[in-house]
């Protein structure tokens, strides 16, 4: 495990139940720590910490604003709606805050230009929540359509994924 001075503290901008996977996900990785959860209301917030049986040592915050203003968070987690991606990422950034999104990233490519600017101007980290690049199938994956054997000399992949819903 890293030690405290090398972890990235990750505050969490609002409940979402993804939110839950991922601060399980930032407590078990040796890298980092949840240090705050913010919401809305203190009342959600408070109720996420112990829903979650996450430790007394994260900070309770009642509005996103003041995790943004916490010196100690390094870098923000935002599972909000995808409309609001760009007013929390513009502004996390502009804290010097590290931006992890959730996907969607954001409405249209000039919300996500507009967001990899701030995120270069004010030298942060910018990074989605999409698990694919670093699954390990995706290697398994990628040497299984390189085998020439089996499919020759692949050029290009095209994939698309849809989610359809059911009404």
């Amino acid at each position: 495990m890293a030690d405290e001075k090398t972890q990235v503290r990750f505050g969490i901008l609002g409940c979402a139940e993804i939110a839950r996977k991922v601060c399980r996900a930032i407590n078990l990785s040796p890298n980092s720590i949840l240090h705050a959860i913010s919401s809305r209301s203190i009342e959600k917030a408070k109720q996420f910490v112990v829903k979650n049986s996450l430790p007394e040592s994260v900070k309770v915050y009642g509005s996103y604003e003041e995790a943004l203003d916490d010196p100690f968070v390094d870098a923000v987690y935002v599972p909000l709606p995808t409309s609001l991606h760009l007013k929390w990422a513009v502004l996390a950034a502009e804290k010097k805050k590290h931006v992890l999104l959730e996907k969607p990233t954001a409405l249209n490519v000039g919300e996500l230009d507009r967001i990899l600017d701030v995120c270069e101007s004010n030298g942060v980290q910018f990074m989605d929540g999409s698990m694919w690049y670093h699954h390990p199938r995706t290697a398994k994956m990628k040497e299984f359509v390189s085998d020439t054997k089996l499919f020759g000399q692949v050029k290009t992949i095209l994939w698309v994924w849809k989610i359809y819903e059911c009404y």
